[in-house]
């Protein structure tokens, strides 16, 4: 597992939530985690860390993004407004923010723990994925990325890490210009890439009605909430592909992941639904439950 993770490429650079548990060295250390995504994929000052219980250390990024993001997570895991409250359910478990020699850093669930073999897509949800303060050049940079899903569907598929082969015993990561060749005419292709199409068995199936459900649960609280609007934020899949040929395993609810990820562009809602997620959203369930 190892060896093949040293081999990932960046997606895109931006910082993505996890990808894999490492060993630690020693006890006193922290461990970088192969990242085929985000800004630590390229700049190792910003690398995501792993510590001995497997615990995600993400670098808080410089303000206003890290704030609004440490922020929101404290937010959302001590509000008691059953709103905000919500949101738990749906995002990573939220630990704490720590210091160490590196820098200052939040500590997140790992959710790819206990997984053999994790398969990973990362799809940035919205059209618009900028926030109110973004300069116009910003705004211009990021309308044309990812054009050719952005705007007829409004998300964006920035990478995904797969096992493939009827064993699983094939690893394959597709970076970030495999989603900027998507199109209405081919977005079918990330969905036979991310769930093996070629080797789909009844297992495979019901993985994607797992994930399926989880959309549609996370469609149906984030219709009713009115207080934030998120931008730029993804959603973060994750299989064990192990699972699909484990022939003792006839549950794989444990193996199928599904959390709402990076909120370093978080915004008051004013009481308005927050159509630019929910329209990428609706057009994601369409687009995976066409694969069943």
């Amino acid at each position: 597992m190892q060896e093949e993770m040293n081999h990932l490429r960046p997606w895109r650079k931006r910082t993505m939530q996890i990808i894999s548990t490492d060993v630690w060295k020693k006890e006193t250390e922290v461990v970088p985690l192969p990242q085929v995504a985000g800004h630590g994929s390229w700049d190792k000052s910003q690398a995501i860390l792993t510590n001995k219980e497997g615990c995600i250390l993400k670098p808080i990024q410089p303000p206003p993004r890290g704030d609004r993001e440490v922020e929101f997570y404290q937010n959302v895991t001590t509000s008691t407004d059953p709103e905000v409250a919500q949101f738990v359910k749906f995002i990573p478990q939220y630990f704490g923010t720590c210091m160490k020699k590196d820098g200052k850093f939040m500590m997140i669930e790992n959710l790819t723990k206990g997984m053999t073999k994790p398969c990973i897509v990362d799809i940035k949800i919205g059209a618009k994925t900028y926030g109110p303060d973004a300069s116009e050049e910003k705004k211009a940079k990021s309308d044309a990325a990812y054009s050719g899903t952005k705007k007829p569907f409004g998300f964006s598929v920035l990478g995904m890490s797969v096992y493939m082969g009827e064993e699983k015993e094939e690893f394959k990561v597709l970076n970030k210009d495999f989603g900027k060749q998507l199109t209405k005419d081919n977005i079918d292709d990330f969905i036979q890439m991310y769930f093996d199409g070629k080797n789909k068995t009844e297992k495979t199936s019901q993985v994607a009605q797992i994930f399926l459900r989880k959309l549609k649960e996370i469609l149906a609280f984030y219709s009713q909430q009115k207080t934030f609007h998120i931008f730029g934020s993804s959603l973060l899949f994750v299989y064990d592909a192990a699972a699909l040929t484990d022939q003792s395993n006839d549950t794989l609810e444990k193996a199928v992941v599904l959390k709402m990820i990076d909120f370093a562009h978080i915004f008051p809602a004013n009481g308005e639904p927050d159509e630019n997620y929910l329209n990428g959203l609706s057009n994601l369930i369409n687009v995976i439950q066409s694969f069943i």
